[in-house]
């Protein structure tokens, strides 16, 4: 008789916390008594106080106000991950870290240890040296796929950047080899707007809430606005539907951000540069990648072009990684990542399944 395959059971997700060791940052500062907090999923008997050395790890970066929560009710990426999806915890170790910096739980303004100084700046090699070191302090030597959007994808490049030999497929999205000075400036506008808030630095509400507005703009596209926000057939007097959308937005994110977290996140994108030699380094630091890429833009961004992404795969391939390319069709702009369910899964799958570097 044939043998009878019993299915992996699948164990609950769950939410962890590491000390780490202190941190040098890149401008200047020490992290001291540094804390990460990530989020799990796996198969049964695969935890995080003793990794389980035959599964693959997938290793989600959240972007900009994002949290290490990247599955269950209310992650960010809640759609795409759980028994039967793309990413399907009894395939996979799934895992997130709360970026270095951020509101939820990992080191980061207000918290012990995090340097104090007003003038901090973090970048995206301080943010991705983090996550290694989180992923020393776990033992999980070797990445299947690493992944993320916008300040996650920049994330997710420069992690096999420092360490080419442990990450085997990227599937960067709607992100750059560098910020354009298009992404600095918005920055920049945002940031004016937070310091312009009377409650600056610590108690910025209004400003943030604008701040947040802003971004809202530039993260959606004008057709996903216009079907979702439908323009009244009698405005004069009742407004309109965008109106009311931005304010919820800003509003939202005052009541679970803050304003110093959200600039050193936004200090880390402008910084983003992998056309820089890494410290030490004599070479771009883009030369130094390895791991199989699938490099995905949407059509309808308006932050991060379809000729960021093509400039991306063209510096991946120049250093020798094998790089394939997708675009994701979509009228909701930069955002898609995190609306186009129906699309995502595939181009998931496909980044799984990329042929592991030589």
């Amino acid at each position: 008789m044939p043998a009878i395959l019993m299915p992996t059971v699948v164990a609950s997700p769950r939410t962890f916390e590491l000390a780490l060791p202190d941190l040098a940052l890149t401008r200047g500062g020490v992290v001291r008594q540094h804390r990460a907090r990530g989020w799990w999923w796996s198969r049964a008997g695969d935890a995080p106080e003793a990794p389980l050395k035959d599964v693959p790890t997938v290793l989600l970066v959240h972007a900009l106000t994002g949290s290490a929560q990247a599955g269950e009710k209310g992650g960010w990426w809640e759609p795409m991950i759980g028994p039967g999806r793309a990413l399907d915890p009894a395939q996979y170790r799934i895992l997130c870290f709360n970026n270095l910096g951020s509101c939820y739980g990992s080191s980061g303004p207000g918290v012990d240890g995090f340097p104090t100084d007003q003038n901090l700046e973090l970048t995206t090699l301080d943010i991705a040296q983090a996550i290694l070191l989180g992923l020393d302090h776990l033992g999980i030597a070797r990445v299947h796929l690493t992944t993320g959007g916008s300040l996650g994808g920049m994330l997710t490049l420069t992690l096999a950047a420092l360490a080419p030999d442990r990450f085997e497929r990227v599937l960067p999205l709607v992100t750059s080899v560098s910020a354009s000075a298009w992404v600095v400036g918005w920055n920049h506008v945002a940031r004016q707007i937070l310091r312009l808030d009377p409650g600056y630095p610590h108690n910025v509400t209004r400003g943030l809430e604008i701040a947040r507005q802003l971004a809202m703009l530039t993260y959606r596209a004008e057709p996903g606005l216009d079907a979702r926000q439908p323009r009244p057939a009698n405005s004069a007097r009742s407004g309109y539907p965008v109106q009311s959308y931005l304010e919820h937005q800003g509003k939202k994110l005052r009541n679970r951000f803050a304003a110093q977290a959200y600039e050193l996140q936004l200090a880390a994108m402008d910084h983003h540069d992998l056309l820089q030699p890494l410290p030490g380094g004599t070479t771009p630091a883009i030369d130094a990648v390895r791991a199989s890429a699938l490099v995905v833009d949407v059509d309808t961004d308006q932050l991060f072009t379809p000729a960021q992404a093509e400039l991306l795969a063209s510096h991946l391939g120049k250093a020798g990684a094998h790089v394939e390319r997708a675009t994701l069709r979509s009228i909701h702009g930069h955002d898609a990542f995190l609306i186009e369910w129906p699309t995502l899964g595939p181009i998931l799958t496909r980044a799984l399944h990329l042929q592991a570097p030589a």
